[in-house]
């Protein structure tokens, strides 16, 4: 495949969608995701997280990082909705925010594309309880640290 000159000259071709993403929402808010086993009993460490949005049809990875020992990975600053979008059941339905969170780690099983809305100011936590792939493999790995 032919590298373009968008490529070469270091242009991303998300570039002029993610203007538009952040002209539509202008705020700023925070999402904070929490990894556990056994319904949030033991956090996870070294998951890998991506996070991702969706412009014009198309999926665009945002941001990842791996949770630490406490099994988060905290404060991903992303461009957001109106906070007072969030207080209101007619107004969740809104177009707001919103971004696809997946997660891997070897011992579990992955979770791709789940949905989250962000709304400026405000903090979203994201709690993602993984399934390990074998027995309770998974769980012993994270008791030893």
């Amino acid at each position: 495949m032919p590298v373009s000159e968008e490529r070469i000259s270091g242009e991303t071709p998300f570039k002029p969608e993610y203007e538009d993403f952040i002209k539509q929402y202008p705020g700023r808010g925070s999402l904070k995701i929490q990894a556990s086993v056994a319904d949030e009993a033991f956090p996870v460490k070294g998951v890998f997280v991506e996070v991702a949005a969706v412009a014009n049809g198309r999926r665009f990875s945002l941001y990842h990082d791996v949770t630490d020992s406490s099994g988060i990975v905290n404060e991903i600053v992303l461009p957001a909705g109106a906070a007072s979008d969030s207080q209101s059941p007619a107004t969740a339905g809104r177009d707001n925010a919103s971004y696809l969170v997946s997660v891997f780690h070897p011992d579990f099983e992955e979770i791709t594309d789940c949905p989250v809305s962000v709304f400026d100011r405000t903090e979203t936590i994201l709690p993602v309880n993984l399934l390990p792939l074998s027995g309770l493999g998974g769980a012993a790995d994270v008791r030893e640290g």
